[in-house]
């Protein structure tokens, strides 16, 4: 083979080899850059930043958008209380969805309060008076719960309820007062169950709480005297000197009340539930005291 030949042939190799080599390099490089471009835009590091960033989006349940204008009619005003819903064949048409959806509607709505089942020939679902029974009862699970103690209770009624019978003596109506004194007159009837009386002392302070003319202070002295009523109080029995003084302390806020004396209403209420509470417990007195 001439020179001119194998110089030739090692010019090819050389050639090949250094080729080989960028090649092998380019590839390596090129490999890299994929090995960190690639993930941004895989199906894989999609759903990882789908998964981190965001939630799944989620179709509202047929029974929800129910509620939702039922609800929404309600406080509007375009329901009222007292009001009786269609019947359910017919809410079914309305609405456009199974009898199922309608059903866990109405379900969902009497548990929140807002409608109640009346049984007859007349029955049916009706818009209820709002009022404090959903509050009662999440007191209620959260006392079961033992996340509210009855020392809790004491002290709530004891911070809100004597600025109640202070607001009552300034905005009590002559109607109310005389029902206030109703309540009082049938609480001191003789032969009265033990349920019967804790249901009069119960609704008297409702009666101070609604002469307050205020719905806040309302719906908080009702949650919190329905649960003492429901949980609290069927762990003592009050003896006859408890009862007595229970009916004195009432006179007592009655007639500051009547006499528009507003400090000695609060007054009069703060010591009667310290009092109460004392006779229920004597270990949350120190606490609602302070």
């Amino acid at each position: 083979m001439s020179l001119a030949r194998r110089r030739g042939d090692s010019r090819v190799t050389a050639l090949t080899e250094i080729t080989a080599r960028r090649g092998k390099k380019f590839f390596s490089v090129r490999s890299r850059f994929a090995e960190k471009v690639v993930p941004l835009t895989s199906a894989p590091f999609d759903r990882t930043v789908t998964h981190l960033m965001f939630g799944v989006v989620r179709t509202p349940r047929v029974y929800e958008h129910i509620v939702a204008q039922i609800e929404r009619a309600i406080y509007d005003g375009r329901l009222a209380h007292g009001d009786k819903l269609p019947p359910e064949r017919q809410l079914v048409r309305e609405f456009g969805a199974s009898r199922v959806a309608v059903r866990e509607a109405l379900r969902a709505l009497e548990h929140r309060g807002l409608v109640e089942v009346r049984q007859g020939s007349a029955g049916g679902y009706f818009i209820r008076e709002l009022d404090a029974t959903p509050v009662v009862r999440d007191l209620s699970t959260l006392f079961r719960l033992g996340r509210v103690s009855l020392a809790h209770l004491a002290e709530a009624r004891a911070l809100l309820e004597p600025e109640s019978a202070r607001l009552a003596a300034a905005r009590v109506t002559d109607h109310e007062l005389k029902t206030l004194g109703e309540c009082l007159e049938a609480r001191t009837q003789s032969g009265l169950t033990s349920r019967r009386r804790r249901a009069l002392d119960a609704e008297f302070h409702r009666m101070v709480a609604t002469a307050a003319r205020n719905p806040v202070h309302a719906a908080v002295t009702h949650a919190l005297t329905a649960l003492e009523v429901k949980v609290v109080a069927r762990r003592a029995d009050l003896t006859p000197d408890d009862d007595a003084a229970i009916i004195a302390a009432h006179l007592a806020i009655h007639d500051a009340i009547a006499r528009r004396d507003g400090d000695a209403a609060r007054a009069a209420m703060h010591a009667h539930i310290l009092d109460v509470e004392r006779r229920l417990d004597p270990s949350v007195v120190a606490r609602a005291a302070s």
